[in-house]
């Protein structure tokens, strides 16, 4: 059986979102560190490379699926790699640190990328 385009995006988005989880996670542990500081800002930069990353890495996906589909999930994901570029270009902890946030996110809610996940998940 053959692996449907929106099936093999939402997975590749899920593993992404999986590694950013964790990477957020390990700065969350170092934020309040001065002494950690450099290894907190460098997780963030980790952070940031995936997302801007992210565009690129599911174009191969999109291109198959039928352009109705393809347009507005890629518009969505050029978003997230856009604004992950802008983070690093700035060279903000803060800026690369409320990726994916909205500025109302409360604890525990799930983040702009699960979100969309989410969404592709219901639309099949």
């Amino acid at each position: 059986m053959r692996v449907q385009p929106m099936d093999e995006l939402i997975t590749l988005l899920s593993k992404q979102a999986e590694q950013i989880e964790k990477l957020e996670s390990h700065a969350a542990t170092l934020a309040h560190d001065p002494q950690q500081i450099q290894r907190y800002r460098c997780i963030l930069e980790e952070k940031a490379r995936l997302l801007s990353g992210l565009a690129h890495l599911s174009q191969p996906i999109t291109k198959k699926m039928p352009p109705e589909k393809a347009t507005p999930v890629q518009h969505m994901l050029n978003r997230f790699s856009q604004s992950a570029t802008t983070s690093m270009r700035i060279g903000s902890p803060f800026y690369m640190s409320a990726l994916l946030y909205p500025q109302d996110h409360q604890p525990g809610q799930p983040n702009d990328l699960q979100l969309f996940i989410q969404q592709l998940k219901e639309q099949e």
